[in-house]
């Protein structure tokens, strides 16, 4: 077997594909694997492309000779073009839309070119499948394209501003597949559209990766606090405190609370609930 090369993933699947039965699954799947072909025709750097049907989109691996940056500023703003021009006569039930995963790392491809593994294959997967992809989805319904890009990708190409890729096209997230224990930071771009704000978003960056086990479920479980005059607990107080809110009746309330410090602890106090929007309390 081929040893592992680097690869950059992209893994695509079609928003609520199965709705409309198999004349619209085949119609949108053709369209996808037409779309994609078109754009590999037009990628200005050598090297093939793998590609493989994964039930309803594809995976493709992009050579290392395509620069990652092109691969956010020209493959992806490129497919949600030729989304919306298969799209411009089609019924809104007809109409084509992808969640995207990218990632980037070593692949092993065997000697026929079918890839047979490596993380970045797994993670791209789970970072278009991700409760934060699923939720921009339904938050923007205009998008032709989702996509949430691993954080590996982000910093080889976003802080440097490569090919136009700016800070502000991109939000931060926490991707959990809750089902495949995976969670991740990772980065939320829609190609021409604000990414929406989810309930994925971190409060800190997360940890590029973690372990397989599942998240703690009892309080045996869960790693010791620290001590009442521990700096970390005075600080979570009072973020926890800062960003304790509820919605009522179409306005946000929250708690009126009041931090003092003593020396070398605080004292967190709840003055009852206090009205954040419009209208009267």
């Amino acid at each position: 077997m081929e040893l592992p090369r680097h690869w950059t993933i992209v893994s695509s699947d079609i928003v609520n594909s199965s709705a409309g039965g198999y004349p619209r699954q085949s119609d949108l799947a053709t369209a996808v694997e037409q779309i994609i072909g078109r754009i590999e025709h037009r990628c200005p750097y050598p090297g093939r492309w793998i590609r493989r049907e994964r039930g309803d989109g594809e995976l493709v691996l992009i050579p290392a000779d395509v620069p990652i940056a092109w691969v956010l500023a020209g493959l992806l703003p490129q497919l949600r073009q030729e989304i919306l021009d298969h799209n411009r006569n089609k019924h809104p039930d007809h109409r084509l839309r992808l969640r995207i995963g990218v990632d980037c790392g070593d692949v092993s491809v065997d000697a026929a070119g079918v890839p047979r593994g490596g993380d970045a294959i797994v993670d791209a997967t789970r970072l278009r499948d991700c409760s934060a992809s699923r939720e921009a989805t339904f938050a923007v319904p205009g998008a032709p394209v989702v996509a949430v890009v691993s954080d590996a990708v982000y910093r080889r190409v976003v802080p440097a501003n490569a090919l136009g890729m700016e800070p502000w096209m991109f939000r931060s997230v926490r991707a959990v597949v809750l089902d495949k224990t995976f969670q991740a930071h990772a980065w939320l771009h829609l190609p021409a559209h604000q990414p929406p704000a989810v309930s994925a978003m971190p409060d800190e960056p997360a940890p590029p990766r973690t372990d397989d086990r599942p998240a703690p479920t009892s309080a045996d479980d869960r790693p010791a606090s620290p001590s009442a005059g521990d700096p970390r607990r005075v600080a979570d107080l009072a973020r926890r405190a800062t960003d304790a809110h509820r919605v009522h009746d179409g306005r946000q309330q929250g708690d009126n609370v009041g931090q003092t410090v003593y020396g070398d602890h605080a004292t967190v106090t709840n003055h009852g609930p206090i009205s954040k929007g419009g209208g009267s309390a």
